[in-house]
């Protein structure tokens, strides 16, 4: 009987061990969303959601990222990552972390081989969000390939959820989940 705790106990700690090593591989930082009006008080006023966030590779061998970005709101409307180079001079400034030169992607381009030790700056730019909008959903989807999506398996996404708090948004919650109501949105969009 000891036998079989010992054998169960160390068949445990290796799937932990692998568990452990594999989430380790990508470090995925963010920061809060921000409200930007181009063109404000203009007949031409375009309101944006511009979220900043981080993939990191932390391991000395290239990983595969095959990220997409999707934001869902309270009033209904879904929204895929878009990039506007016309409006990233004005959009740069609004990250905590902006430095002169500093270059940012966008999923479309995010999405792929990340080098060794390698850092991407993203952008997500949400066009024409509701502005009765009081909730966001932020969806993440190719941060748990590393098990899942080699094996074609349900591929889950980070979710990370804001509400709105007078002009700012507040993380309210984040986390993977198995909510893919944003994946019927996304097949759609793309005619697949």
């Amino acid at each position: 009987m000891k036998i079989k705790f010992f054998i169960f106990g160390l068949l445990l700690l290796s799937i932990s061990i692998v568990r452990v090593s594999s989430a380790s591989q990508l470090d995925f930082s963010w920061n809060a969303p921000k409200t930007y009006v181009h063109n404000k008080g203009t007949g031409g006023e375009v309101q944006y959601i511009i979220w900043f966030y981080n993939l990191g590779n932390t391991v000395d061998q290239p990983i595969l990222v095959p990220i997409e970005v999707f934001l869902m709101t309270d009033t209904g409307e879904n929204y895929l990552d878009t990039y506007y180079p016309e409006i990233m001079e004005h959009v740069a400034k609004l990250d905590v972390d902006h430095k002169e030169g500093k270059k940012y992607q966008y999923a479309a381009i995010a999405k792929g081989e990340l080098a060794p030790k390698a850092i991407k700056h993203c952008v997500a730019m949400f066009e024409d969000v509701n502005p009765k909008a009081r909730r966001l959903d932020i969806f993440v989807t190719g941060m748990s390939h590393f098990f899942f999506w080699r094996w074609r398996m349900i591929d889950y996404s980070y979710k990370i959820t804001y509400e709105r708090e007078q002009d700012y948004w507040k993380l309210i919650g984040h986390g993977m989940t198995k909510d893919t109501s944003h994946r019927s949105h996304e097949f759609e969009s793309r005619n697949w």
